[in-house]
């Protein structure tokens, strides 16, 4: 009977999926198409933004793609279809739609914008030139007019590593205490005792964006928001040497005006604190997305990177939903005594209007190392117009130097996380050539404050100069462009009210070897590698293990054919939820998940310096 029962909980969640897709094709069996360009010289006008609105209500939001096309799924009906562009006047056009509605639009220049649409338009023509050019294998510097030091116009070139500590609790612990600790005392700053909630409603979708309170008794010690997943992360003090003695610690949470309290709540090395709420599924739509860049003369080669790639992360990161409403703000900053301390873009949701803004500026001034972090923090934490109903707040923190070292200023760097966190703003920091151990230690902090991850560039591309390598065990190389994307991704991504868990398509994090999984009509995903394709391992060994079912709706067996020393499970943005050790070979264990909310879960374990690893799509019935 219970193989029965389960065979059944099986049928019944393959039965949704296809449910779910039939419903789909019926409902958004017809679409809007066209294209975008300028009424002046009809050059493609690529990543425009392209509105819909039905009675009033914005119901989808896309960007066209980089030869200015787009096409999104409506139902029938009357729609509004407004296109915007950074310099040139806004069009709205009405588009009864009852089949495939074909629609393009020529923008006019407008006048009064205080962005030009001659520049914007040889903006465009420099890009397809440069990418041209580049993709025919041709040397093209001082495109742009960039640097000599800089080959700026390799396009998607930058390399990079990510380090997600969550992922690593372990090894950052050791780390922490190793060869980083001492610079615990020289930014006076250790994000210390994590405590996590996780977050979701009757039906374990995660709740986001819920006001999430770490107190001892009646004293609130740090304020965070639930993120896309659910989950929160608070800390007992971020200063280092603060002796805490918590003895009535408590999570209370706000979701939609309703506070709830969870009592005897557990540190994160004894587990994860759950909470649910009975309520409506009302998901957040909207993203603010702030990018904070480091403008003195070391940093050209990244400017010239945001100059170029943003448009195509963005697009990128986007592809998986209509409905987010995106905006972007800019703030490019050097040091006292440049001819700027700060300059600020705030949100705006055109994404051309964001990079206009970015095209403007260059590298110049500092020269003396430490340059005006916490100033820009500042700025962008503080005084950007971050809205409040949001699913997820990023802040870039792009720089090579890390801030002015002074007992106020350490101090500011800590208020300006807790304010951060409790805005619930992630630190995402992007570290360049010329960042130092120093500064690396300070940006994983600020990462780890925030919810975030830390970022850095590598020697791989040829780009620039000399990078550091980060205090890790392992790290995989990337195009920058595909960590940022999965970034944005994995913090944006939530399953729909009808629990239907999409595939975002992006590299796993963290050093993970990805082995091509399927699913069979067991619902059972196998996976088969040759360990000699793996670094560091001089032996041949064929490696098999499976794990089902697959989708789950809480229970995943795992079996394979070696021994697992340590396996991993961990949510989509790579924090580690569970760790099972010592499998023996052709052991079956089990794994429960039903305490987490539906969404994409990894599963992976270490083969030398590699990572086998799978995706579990966890949905309920």
């Amino acid at each position: 009977m219970k193989t029965k029962c389960i065979i059944n909980k099986n049928f019944t969640i393959l039965l949704l999926f296809t449910v779910f897709c039939i419903y789909s094709l019926t409902v958004f069996g017809q679409s809007i198409s066209g294209n975008v360009n300028s009424e002046l010289s009809e050059i493609n006008l690529g990543y425009a933004n392209v509105n819909i609105y039905k009675n009033g209500k914005l119901v989808a939001n896309v960007l066209t793609d980089y030869e200015g096309n787009f096409n999104v799924k409506l139902d029938t009906g009357v729609y509004k279809c407004e296109i915007n562009y950074a310099g040139f006047k806004k069009i709205t056009k009405e588009i009864k739609v009852a089949k495939d509605e074909k629609a393009d639009f020529s923008l006019p220049a407008d006048e009064k914008s205080k962005y030009s649409a001659s520049v914007m338009e040889e903006y465009i023509k420099t890009k397809k030139n440069r990418k041209t050019v580049i993709s025919n294998g041709i040397s093209t510097n001082n495109l742009w007019g960039a640097s000599n030091k800089s080959d700026t116009a390799n396009y998607g070139k930058l390399t990079a590593g990510e380090i997600n500590d969550f992922s690593k609790w372990n090894l950052w612990n050791d780390l922490d205490d190793g060869e980083l600790k001492i610079n615990q005392q020289y930014w006076n700053f250790a994000p210390t005792n994590r405590y996590t909630l996780q977050l979701k409603d009757q039906n374990s979708l995660p709740l986001a964006n819920a006001n999430v309170e770490l107190l001892n008794g009646r004293e609130v010690i740090y304020t965070s928001k639930s993120d896309n997943t659910g989950k929160a992360e608070l800390w007992e003090t971020l200063k280092f040497g603060t002796k805490t003695k918590i003895s009535d610690a408590t999570i209370r949470v706000n979701y939609n005006g309703e506070t709830k309290t969870i009592n005897n709540v557990k540190k994160f090395d004894m587990g994860i604190n759950t909470l649910v709420f009975n309520t409506k599924c009302e998901q957040p739509q909207n993203v603010d997305i702030a990018i904070v860049v480091d403008a003195t003369g070391s940093m050209q080669d990244e400017i010239d990177y945001l100059k170029f790639d943003l448009n195509d992360v963005i697009f990128k990161s986007k592809e998986f939903s209509t409905t987010l409403n995106l905006r972007f703000a800019n703030i490019f900053y050097r040091d006292n005594g440049d001819i700027y301390l700060t300059e600020t873009q705030d949100f705006t949701s055109v994404l051309s209007e964001s990079v206009a803004f970015t095209n403007k500026h260059n590298a110049a001034g500092g020269g003396d190392g430490p340059e005006a972090v916490e100033i820009a923090l500042d700025n962008a934490i503080n005084k950007l117009s971050w809205r409040t109903d949001t699913r997820t707040k990023i802040l870039f923190l792009v720089l090579d130097a890390s801030p002015h070292n002074t007992p106020e200023i350490q101090e500011k760097m800590r208020n300006l996380c807790y304010k951060a966190a409790k805005k619930g703003i992630r630190i995402v920091p992007i570290t360049g050539s010329g960042s130092n151990k120093n500064n690396e230690y300070l940006m994983r902090c600020l990462a780890l404050a925030t919810n975030g991850t830390y970022t850095f560039l590598t020697n791989h591309s040829g780009i620039g100069n000399s990078h550091i390598k980060p205090s890790t065990d392992n790290y995989q190389v990337e195009i920058l462009n595909d960590i940022l994307v999965r970034v944005i991704k994995s913090y944006t991504y939530m399953p729909d009210c009808q629990q239907y868990v999409a595939d975002l398509g992006v590299n796993l994090p963290d050093s993970q070897l990805v082995i091509h999984n399927y699913i069979d009509s067991k619902n059972i995903d196998t996976a088969k590698v040759n360990s000699s394709k793996l670094i560091n391992l001089q032996d041949s060994i064929e490696l098999q293990w499976k794990f089902y079912p697959n989708p789950t709706n809480g229970i995943v067996n795992i079996v394979s054919n070696k021994e697992i020393k340590e396996l991993h499970i961990s949510d989509l943005t790579g924090k580690v939820l569970q760790i099972i050790r010592n499998i023996n070979p052709d052991m079956v264990v089990t794994a429960d998940l039903s305490e987490y909310s539906t969404g994409i879960y990894l599963i992976r374990y270490p083969i030398g310096k590699q990572w086998i690893s799978g995706k579990i799509m966890l949905i309920r019935e």
